[in-house]
């Protein structure tokens, strides 16, 4: 079928596309202007995550791993696919916040002691001792301890000292010592106050004097002191300690180097180890020995096993502490 359009009909459809062009611009220019009126661009950056809900779409409308636009909303920025790539967004904590340390002072109770106190106060032990140097491991009801609020020793500087030789002693980082110290340059005085964040219990084991208790802790079979010997039938320093001890493991109270390995008179089968600073210990009336002299051992390794080798009445660990020869109460300073 043929279709003839004379020549009012071509006017027509002329004036009807004309129409049609003028309601479209019309439209346009209506649609534009609703659009800067309800959806103004957004005047500042979106950093609350929930919010993005508002925004973007939620369902699988992705394209190359980027999430896309809604068509009624817009934006001059792309959003990468957060969820297809297993990309983490790290929440701010009150914990991730930077702290000052701070000096808190706590008073010995009943049934402390100080392992327990830095158990419970969180920081380690011989950061404990170092705080307070003068705290032995008898302590008395109402003492007062301090504990610093983040695990870490107060250093005062001596002649001789720089950061450098500071961090390097004590294991720790020299931006550390600068944060947390609030130091912009590196000069010091003599006296100076610093706190050192983390520092290496080894050292800290060293310079404290610091003993690890030899074998697990059960109880004292006898004291140190002048006490009536048992064998021999007379009064005589007992020159260490006798741990309840039956053939469990012995392990060295300190790191060390051991100089001597073997059997002696009245001390049965015997290990000693020399250490820093002058100190000696002693292991005696073992059953087993497993180091010989000149054998490097770290602090709590296994190194024999407790007995009743020597004069004795029955299985027991004596053990010396000794500097420079001299013998010393261990209960004094081993940890407990």
């Amino acid at each position: 079928m043929n279709v003839y359009l004379n020549r009012d009909g071509n006017k027509n459809k002329k004036l009807k596309n004309r129409d049609v062009k003028i309601l479209t611009l019309l439209t346009m220019i209506i649609s534009l202007v609703i659009g800067v009126v309800t959806l103004k661009p957004f005047s500042e950056e979106v950093v609350n995550l929930d919010k993005f809900a508002d925004y973007y779409t939620t369902d699988e409308n992705y394209e190359d791993g980027y999430l896309l636009l809604e068509s009624n909303y817009y934006s001059n920025k792309i959003v990468y696919n957060i969820k297809e790539h297993n990309i983490e967004i790290p929440e701010v904590s009150d914990k991730n916040k930077f702290q000052m340390p701070v000096k808190k002072i706590y008073k010995v109770v009943s049934g402390d002691t100080l392992s327990g106190i830095a158990v419970n106060q969180g920081v380690a032990l011989s950061v404990l001792r170092n705080n307070n140097p003068g705290v032995t491991s008898n302590l008395k009801v109402g003492q007062e301890i301090i504990i610093p609020s983040i695990n870490g020793i107060y250093y005062k500087v001596k002649k001789g000292d720089s950061l450098y030789k500071i961090a390097y002693k004590f294991r720790v980082e020299l931006s550390d010592i600068k944060l947390y110290n609030e130091l912009d340059k590196e000069e010091l005085s003599i006296g100076q106050e610093l706190f050192l964040k983390d520092p290496d219990t080894d050292v800290l084991n060293n310079i404290n004097s610091l003993f690890k208790m030899p074998v697990k802790y059960t109880g004292v079979s006898s004291p140190f002191g002048n006490r009536f010997h048992p064998v021999l039938k007379r009064y005589i320093l007992h020159a260490g300690v006798d741990l309840r001890a039956r053939y469990v493991p012995v392990r060295a109270a300190r790191s060390g180097v051991v100089i001597y390995a073997g059997y002696s008179r009245g001390y049965g089968k015997l290990i000693k180890i020399r250490h820093a600073d002058g100190y000696e210990t002693r292991y005696a009336h073992l059953n087993k020995i497993y180091v010989k002299r000149g054998t490097r051992v770290k602090i709590g390794q296994n190194i024999a096993q407790s007995g009743m080798t020597g004069r004795v009445t029955g299985p027991h660990l004596h053990f010396e502490i000794r500097k420079n020869g001299k013998p010393l109460n261990p209960m004094r300073y081993l940890e407990r």
